[in-house]
């Protein structure tokens, strides 16, 4: 009996706030996304981000969309408060009351990480990440790509 492949994770991070290179963000999530699903059976496929809808976590989750891919919103409840309101993803998970509180819970629940440009909290899950995966080979499951920032 064969038994079915868990399905493939795909967290990603980045810029919350939208003074950033948007189209260069397209391009890059979008070219990350391709690689990590060719070949691959997109229903068992899911993106994972911030819920929220704005920065990052909203492209990747349009992206995602426009491909047939699930979408995942792990946050904290604080992002049910946020100005941009929460992007509408197929699964919700929430952990905690404010940003950063769901850090652990999303790092256990993803498989790979795709980080876009973002501040402290993105590369502290980075740091995460290469610490939960530690002995692993980080160029098969962590994808890190800057972009310009044109805020404070």
């Amino acid at each position: 009996m064969e038994v079915l492949s868990k399905n493939l994770k795909i967290g990603v991070v980045g810029f919350s706030r939208s003074s950033f290179d948007k189209k260069e963000a397209i391009i890059k999530l979008r070219n990350i996304f391709e690689k990590l699903i060719e070949g691959k059976n997109l229903e068992e496929i899911e993106i994972v981000s911030g819920y929220t809808n704005a920065g990052i976590p909203q492209l990747a989750y349009r992206i995602a969309d426009d491909m047939g891919i699930d979408t995942v919103g792990l946050s904290a409840r604080q992002a049910l408060r946020v100005r941009s309101g929460v992007y509408p993803v197929k699964k919700v998970i929430l952990e905690g009351e404010r940003f950063g509180d769901e850090s652990d819970k999303f790092i256990d629940y993803i498989d790979l990480l795709v980080r876009v440009g973002g501040g402290p909290q993105s590369r502290k899950e980075v740091e995460l990440f290469k610490t939960y995966h530690h002995g692993k080979d980080l160029s098969k499951i962590l994808f890190e790509e800057e972009i310009r920032w044109f805020g404070n």
